[in-house]
Formats: C-alpha cells, structure tokens, sequence
C-alpha cells in the first residue's frame, strides 16, 4: 500500500518532523512510505520550510523572549532569495514558559521584533512570520517598538512594554518604523481566522492559554480595542475585525496594521508550496495528524489543506490526534471517506498520551 504521511505537531509533545519520523519507521517495513512534516505557521514553521529548501541555514541569535528575559533563539536564512523565516513560538513561545512566569497583561513580543531588525540588517527583502504559540498578547506592539515605532500617552510619555499599558495609548509614531522596513515584504502566516477583537477574538479565546484570568480577559479585550483604533489613526488599516488578527497573542494585528504584512493562512500557504493533490491522487491513504482535532482545525490549520486534497482525489484518511471534538467531525468536508484514532484509544489519560505519543503512534501503526 502507498501511504502518504503529512502530520502537523502534536503539541505539547511531538514535533511534525518527529511524528513524520515515526510514523514512517513503523509503517515503511510494510509500505511504500511518503512523508513530509507540515506547518501552518505555529511549531515547526522553520522546520517546514527547512524540508522546502534544504540549502537554507540556520542564523543563531540572543533576544528577549516574552518575559524580557534574553535567550537564544534562530531563524532561517536562505541566501539566494535573501529571504528569513521566523518561528514566533521559538522566540516568545509558551511551550518553553513556566506556569509562574505566565503574564498576559506584561507579557511582550519585543524579541520578535528584535530578530526581524536583524534579519533587515542582514539584507532580507523578504520576511516570513510564522505565528503561533507565544506567550504573549500585545497585539505586536513590542515587534513595532523593537523597529522604532513609539507609543506615546495623553501627555506624549512612551508606554510600557505589555498589553495593559495599551489601555493608556493615545498616539502611535511609525515614521522610523517605516524607514527601518522599507523595501522589505513582510508575510504573517497565520493559523487561525479569529480577528483581533470580539467574542472569538484573541483576548476571549486565547487569552487564557496565556494565563489570563477572566478579569485580565476583559483587561486584554478594552486594551487591544484602543490599540486597534491608535493602529487605524495612525496607518490607515483597520486590524479589529480582520480575518486571522488574532493569531499568535493578537500578533498578526501589528504586522498587518503597524508592517504592512501580507496574511496567508496556513493551509494556503501549504497548498502554494507543495503539490498535495498530486501527492494524494498517488496515495492509497493519507495520513495526517494533529494534536487535537477540534474546529479551529477546518479553520486554517495544517490537516485542513490535507483533508481538502484527499476529498478532491476521493482517497481515504486516517486521522490520528490526541484528542477530538465530537461536533468538529460533523464539519468536515464533503465526499471525505475518514478515520480518526486518538491517542487516548491506547493511553490511561491525558498526561500518558502526551508523555509517551511516540510509544502510541507506534503502536497505532503496528495496526495499520
């Protein structure tokens, strides 16, 4: 049997490049094997693009993560197209952040803008973004902030890094902004629709990822609103109810409104670069993998691109994750023929499963 691996991270545990691996030993011994880890702009974006273009290296750095503490971290460098990737989550990300240092109203994605300053200085033309999984939710203030843009109060004081100084926000200064990026394009791969603002906005559905309390997640949603306005006074571009804004801490809003940036959701952004169709059409089942299958999975993540190609083709997927949302199953695309194997099929609970995922995977392949 062909079968046709493409897993986005089970996270919290395996990477896609790591469950692509494993997967791929224990089914190769019975099966003629095709895998390629996918990312939809969250964990494992520089590894995705690393697999696109193997020439690409790494370029090591320090700067602040969410907490303004300074760290190492990475981007990918392709020299021929000048072009840098970022991975948020590998520069303020939340996987790496212990439960007491979480701060949803301090927290700051000033690193990011800190290695977006040195992918410019090191000529690039082209900037990819890969958002998801950070820690903090200030809408990318600290990025404009780390490339010169200042926040200024009622009585022209520079605020404060975090998302709670936002509240005070009257006026947001670009020009040097825009002369540190120009003649660069900006893209922020977003995997998530939400937009910035309302009840499916960043500081209601995923503020308390970040460890916001319900009083801070009302803190957060009056903050961002007043920086969504200061955004559009300032620029033009009105961040609040635009598609995928949300994305990565409210992020996306400040490279969109503040940058210039181009949105690409992530399961477009996997169909532009790789040829699923073709892939699928050649496959006796696709595989793909998620940590949980739920409905922001059919709203931009990686397995939405997968699951789209398979139906086109009418070739069956086995879906594996560690957990599922019931009502998400009923929104999956039409003339799909799947299955869904959850960890938790194999595991005592939860912990077991993201603990031992790769001792499950096996096992589930075993059976395949």
């Amino acid at each position: 049997m062909r079968i046709l691996i493409l897993p986005n991270s089970m996270k919290g545990s395996l990477s896609a490049r790591q469950t692509a691996r494993v997967l791929s030993r224990v089914l190769g011994k019975r099966h003629r094997v095709k895998s390629f880890p996918l990312s939809d702009g969250g964990d494992g974006f520089i590894d995705f693009f690393k697999a696109l273009h193997p020439a690409a290296h790494a370029v090591r750095l320090r700067a602040k993560n969410a907490f303004f503490k300074e760290a190492p971290t990475s981007y990918l460098w392709l020299p021929k197209e000048k072009t840098a990737v970022l991975e948020t989550a590998r520069i303020c990300g939340l996987g790496t952040a212990k439960k007491e240092e979480l701060d949803a109203l301090g927290a700051s994605s000033f690193g990011v803008g800190e290695v977006l300053r040195h992918a410019v200085k090191r000529g690039a033309k082209k900037i990819y973004v890969g958002l998801g999984g950070v820690a903090c939710n200030d809408g990318g203030a600290g990025i404009a902030r780390a490339l010169g843009a200042r926040f200024l109060d009622a009585r022209g004081r520079e605020l404060p890094e975090g998302a709670k100084p936002l509240l005070r926000l009257t006026r947001i200064e670009t020009k040097n902004l825009q002369q540190n990026i120009r003649g660069v394009k900006i893209y922020a791969v977003a995997d998530v629709t939400n937009p910035l603002l309302g009840p499916q906005g960043s500081a209601r559905v995923f503020g308390p990822q970040k460890g916001a309390t319900p009083a801070q997640v009302r803190i957060l949603e009056k903050a961002l609103s007043v920086y969504a306005r200061a955004v559009k006074k300032a620029t033009g571009k009105d961040p609040a109810r635009t598609p995928s804004t949300a994305a990565a801490g409210a992020l996306c809003a400040g490279l969109y409104g503040l940058l210039n940036a181009q949105i690409i959701l992530g399961a477009d952004f996997i169909k532009q670069h790789l040829p699923l169709d073709k892939w699928a059409r050649q496959a006796d089942l696709v595989i793909t993998c998620e940590g949980k299958l739920d409905s922001q999975t059919l709203y931009g993540k990686a397995p939405l691109a997968v699951l789209t190609a398979a139906a086109q083709v009418r070739k069956p997927v086995l879906f594996i994750c560690g957990a599922y949302e019931e009502k998400a199953l009923k929104k999956l695309p039409k003339n799909l023929h799947i299955t869904v194997a959850s960890l938790l099929d194999f595991a005592k609970d939860k912990p077991d499963s993201i603990k031992n995922a790769a001792k499950y995977l096996r096992m589930l392949g075993c059976s395949i």
